[in-house]
């Protein structure tokens, strides 16, 4: 009985692993092939492009990510600024209306899109309606030709509003004691834990910022679609709109569905051409600062919250992070390489880990100290870990909407015994030394030990604004006046000192060549550093296997057509702790 059990089972194993070895040998076949048949661009294209979820702005690591789609902003404008100077595109057919974009994202694409225009190509934008979470999609989708808005739809485009979550009632009722030093009024973050509702401060920064992200909003639309400002003010105070009223107030151009906004690009670009993905068409052209042998510029992007260690690539549903030692190792080889003549950095984050911020800092003065140029290009936000790690660059390039500042500080802890002993659960401790429970969530800080807490926060506090004004230049007394943890949008940022210019990507490229010494119209090497890994060698670090285990994983899920293997690797990753104090901005939905 037991040998017939084994023998079919050895049997199983036996076609399972011939399976396998089958699928391994039809990839690598499959891609042999691949080398010597290079697809081939059409004559004639229009690109189209999925805005209505949004980007990030960094490339995830993601091999089960949606490969129809752009990896992001980045990557999205990289592929205009090549497809402008390519006669064989005529124009680009852009969805829209999400929700899932923000002001900042729009102005990077707005500027593409602009220069790409500026090329003789056109762009149509359509969209099923454009819902009321904020201001982004219209604003993207008014620097278009032409805007189309799918039949009685609605154009809900109302404003913006930003909505913050107070926990400190549901903490009483729990028996949970939040304990937070914050430096200072400003810093907001914490609130959610120790206060009921807004704080005047916590108000009045908050208000500021949804009303600077609005006035650079309308100022585009009206300048798009020729109207004053305050005429796209009245009109949005008015809103929503059906479709035909949006038309008749020349919010919208035409009505239609998507196909028919689709024919339309395609009879504009002549009738003849072909739709291409820019995806699609981004794999085939690749970049136009692929130079080989010409002058190098790093390029070290920085997404997520800073956290100790090394960075996270987003893939599997987790979330992006900048590691210091990843990032910090990064600007260490930009350094020593000898190819590169100068780095640009961009950052987008809210923040993290005050020691990985600092970590970076240090590499950054090390390559400035090299005699390497440091420009910083900040993307949605930059506030916070992300402004300290930016605050030494020779140059930083901000969006009116970017969201930066927090120059400041908080820390703490919620102390949970009482909850635990709502449900019958008694914490204990034994502790040698008189601060070996100071951090610990079972005790609440002594008057000793909370004189200590606050030194040390008052210390990174001093060292941050002192950091501040040494590499933007100012008075630490003026630095003092515009920190206390408050948040800027690029547009405040920039009136006081914090950024130098307005721009995106190209604008930051641009001027990182210049202060390299490289002529404007010299073509360069953008040499991404750390280079990019295999998707299938980041699962392999993360799980300790190898990359030929991974990729035949990768390989049956795809042939099984089975979403629960990206599912399990996201099930089973570990979780970032925060540690440490933090240099971090408010979470709050702003749109």
């Amino acid at each position: 009985m037991w040998s017939w059990f084994l023998a079919r089972l050895g049997g199983i194993f036996n076609r399972i692993a011939s399976v396998i070895i089958f699928l391994v040998l039809l990839v690598a076949v499959f891609s042999v092939i691949g080398i010597f048949t290079q697809p081939k661009l059409p004559g004639d294209m229009v690109l189209t492009l999925d805005m209505r979820e949004g980007l990030p702005d960094a490339r995830p690591n993601n091999p089960f990510a949606d490969q129809g789609r752009v990896a992001s902003v980045i990557d999205a404008v990289t592929a205009l600024a090549k497809a402008e100077t390519d006669d064989r595109v005529k124009g680009l057919y852009m969805r829209v209306g999400g929700g899932g974009i923000s002001g900042a994202q729009a102005q990077e694409m707005r500027a593409a899109l602009k220069s790409f225009k500026a090329k003789g190509k056109f762009v149509i934008a359509h969209a099923q309606a454009f819902y009321s979470a904020g201001m982004g999609d219209y604003f993207l989708a008014s620097a278009a030709d032409e805007i189309w808005l799918q039949p009685v739809s609605g154009m809900n485009t109302t404003g913006v509003a930003t909505t913050s979550a107070f926990l400190r009632s549901m903490l009483d009722k729990i028996q949970a004691k939040p304990e937070f030093a914050q430096r200072y009024e400003y810093k907001n973050a914490a609130n959610m834990f120790m206060e009921k509702d807004f704080t005047a401060a916590h108000r009045e920064a908050s208000y500021r910022l949804i009303e600077s992200i609005f006035e650079t909003a309308t100022a585009g639309i009206a300048g798009d679609r020729k109207k004053t400002r305050d005429e796209v003010v009245a009109l949005i105070n008015t809103a929503p709109y059906l479709t035909q009223e949006a038309i008749d107030k020349k919010l919208i151009d035409k009505q239609g569905y998507d196909d028919e906004a689709e024919d339309a690009a395609v009879a504009k670009a002549g009738g003849k051409a072909e739709l291409k993905t820019l995806t699609e068409y981004f794999k085939i052209a690749g970049s136009p600062w692929k130079g080989f042998g010409r002058p190098t510029i790093a390029f070290i992007q920085g997404e997520g919250g800073i956290n100790d260690g090394k960075s996270e690539g987003g893939g599997f549903g987790g979330e992006s992070s900048i590691g210091g030692d990843t990032v910090a190792k990064a600007f260490r080889d930009a350094t020593e390489d000898d190819e590169v003549k100068a780095i640009l950095f961009r950052v987008n984050s809210p923040g993290g880990s005050a020691l990985a911020s600092d970590q970076i800092l240090q590499a950054i003065r090390k390559a400035q100290k090299a005699g390497k140029k440091v420009v910083v290009s900040m993307g949605d936000v930059a506030a916070s870990g992300g402004y300290y790690v930016s605050l030494s660059a020779d140059k930083i390039f901000a969006h009116e909407a970017t969201i930066t500042g927090s120059i400041g500080v908080l820390s703490g802890k919620i102390v949970t015994a009482g909850s635990w002993s709502l449900i019958g659960v008694d914490l204990k401790s034994l502790a040698v030394g008189n601060n070996a429970l100071m951090e610990s969530a079972t005790q609440p800080f002594t008057p000793e030990q909370w004189a200590i807490f606050n030194k040390g926060i008052d210390q990174i506090y001093v060292d941050f604004t002192a950091k501040v004004a040494e590499g933007r230049k100012m008075d630490v007394a003026k630095v003092r006046e515009i920190a206390k943890g408050r948040v800027w949008t690029g547009a405040d940022a920039k009136q006081r000192g914090l950024v130098d210019e307005f721009g995106g990507f190209r604008a930051a490229l641009e001027a990182t060549k210049a202060l390299a010494g490289i002529p404007a119209d010299a073509e360069i090497n953008l040499k991404s550093m750390p280079e990019a890994k295999s998707p299938f060698d980041e699962i392999a670090e993360a799980f300790g296997t190898s990359a030929e285990v991974v990729r035949t994983v990768a390989v049956l899920g795809k042939v099984l057509e089975n979403e629960s293997v990206a599912q399990f690797f996201g099930a089973v990753a570990d979780e970032n702790k925060v540690q440490g104090p933090q240099l971090r901005m408010p979470t709050q939905k702003t749109r």
